[in-house]
């Protein structure tokens, strides 16, 4: 049986996907990358290739993640010998973090750790903590200091029908159909890219800090086939439904005319257009879109951020 992570949430995908996408942690962007493949139907040799890690470390990342959940993600760090806290100490000083400071009375809308220890010192919850390890303690108990945002859920009524289409697609082993997986990059600022690289000490090579901007962004429509583990794709000015069709007929092309095609895409509104549905029926090209506000569904949403830090950076 091939070893893979459990059932991804939606909350827990669409996380995953903004790691890939803007993570700037080198280890917890590869752990993110891991777990999200081997939800998509990846084994640990082919995860290998993707990420570039030895199938041992692979192997340990999934166990790691179906025990532990998306805390495994962060890197592990030593804060030295711990204060000797009772648990429910902790509990007390972690429940008074995720209060509101107006309901307690105080005058502030908003936690700082000097004030947290402030106010546990004063109601009694502990007789001395330092700001630092108050910080620890609320690491260790998945609490930390986030701006308020929006969230999205899935408000499709079929998301657990196509997530199962398209667990079924990628997990086909044996005579594998064609299932390939696009998506666009983008948009991508036609500018000099900055980077880190080896250079001699003191030495590293240059971008010009003045440049002429010829046209604004472009979009890198990018296609992975599942099985083999291949990608293509091509650079346009806009992620028009023109540009997409004219990029599903360069697909379509390098396939023989009687073969099926299995697309999985997302459901971007340039994606699924009468006239692009249509020249799919006539041309063997089953659509799969995944759910909305899934697109962590796509295979190859993984490859995505690897291929902007890959391909840019140094770039003028």
């Amino acid at each position: 049986m091939v070893l893979r992570v459990r059932e991804l949430t939606i909350e827990e995908g669409q996380k995953l996907q903004r790691i890939l996408r803007h993570g700037q942690n080198a280890i917890e962007f590869k752990r993110a990358q891991i777990v999200l493949a081997s939800a998509q139907g990846f084994s640990p040799p082919k995860i290998s290739l993707i990420a570039l890690m030895s199938e041992d470390y692979i192997r340990e990342v999934i166990l790691a993640f179906n025990e532990h959940g998306m805390a495994m993600l962060q890197p592990k760090w030593g804060p030295g010998r711990p204060p000797k806290f009772t648990e429910e100490q902790r509990k007390a000083l972690v429940d008074l973090a995720l209060s509101r400071p107006k309901d307690l009375g105080l005058p502030y809308a908003q936690w700082s750790l000097s004030r947290l220890r402030e106010q546990a010192v004063a109601r009694g919850l502990v007789e001395s903590i330092s700001e630092e390890w108050l910080r620890v303690i609320l690491h260790e108990d998945e609490v930390s200091h986030q701006s308020i945002r929006t969230w999205k859920t899935s408000p499709d009524p079929l998301v657990e029908e196509k997530k199962r289409r398209i667990d079924r697609l990628t997990r086909a082993r044996h005579n594998p159909p064609v299932v390939l997986s696009s998506d666009e990059i983008g948009p991508i600022q036609r500018i000099p890219h900055g980077g880190q690289g080896w250079f001699p000490e003191k030495r590293p090579a240059r971008i010009p800090a003045e440049y002429e901007r010829e046209f604004g962004t472009v979009y890198y429509f990018l296609t992975l086939n599942v099985f083999h583990q291949r990608l293509f794709g091509r650079v346009y000015r806009t992620k028009h439904s023109v540009n997409w069709l004219d990029y599903l007929k360069d697909v379509r092309a390098r396939y023989p005319p009687d073969r099926w095609l299995n697309l999985i895409w997302d459901s971007a509104s340039n994606h699924g257009t009468a006239e692009i549905r249509a020249w799919a029926r006539a041309n063997k090209v089953r659509l799969f879109a995944t759910p909305t506000h899934a697109s962590h569904l796509n295979p190859v949403e993984c490859h995505a951020g690897d291929l902007q830090k890959l391909a840019l950076p140094g770039q003028t």
